[in-house]
């Protein structure tokens, strides 16, 4: 009789270093990009830090308020920015760490 069985492939083990440098790279490659939000008044030539965020890999926001009461979690960096939004008010963004992808990760 003859074994027709599938023989189990050979997996190769990751030793610990290898792990931890793969775990190590995942970590970078996925981490939240900092920003800050910030007000400008052009006529005093002055700027405040409105809050801190964290934009993750899908596309949603975190923000800590700075200077004004916010914290919250948002789909999207436009939508958080709303908070912001009115009058003749001026708000930028600035990018701590380097700037996502146009295009969330699917």
């Amino acid at each position: 009789m003859e074994n027709t069985t599938a023989q189990r492939a050979h997996t190769f083990a990751l030793i610990s270093e290898d792990l931890r440098s793969e775990a190590d790279a995942l970590a970078a490659e996925q981490a939240p990009r900092r920003f800050a939000v910030l007000a400008l008044d052009y006529a005093e030539q002055d700027g405040v830090i409105l809050a801190w965020g964290l934009c993750f890999g899908d596309g949603s926001v975190v923000l800590t308020g700075e200077t004004a009461p916010i914290r919250g979690t948002f789909g999207s960096l436009d939508s958080a920015l709303r908070l912001f939004r009115h009058g003749e008010d001026t708000t930028y963004v600035t990018w701590v760490d380097p700037e996502p992808d146009p295009t969330p990760a699917a």
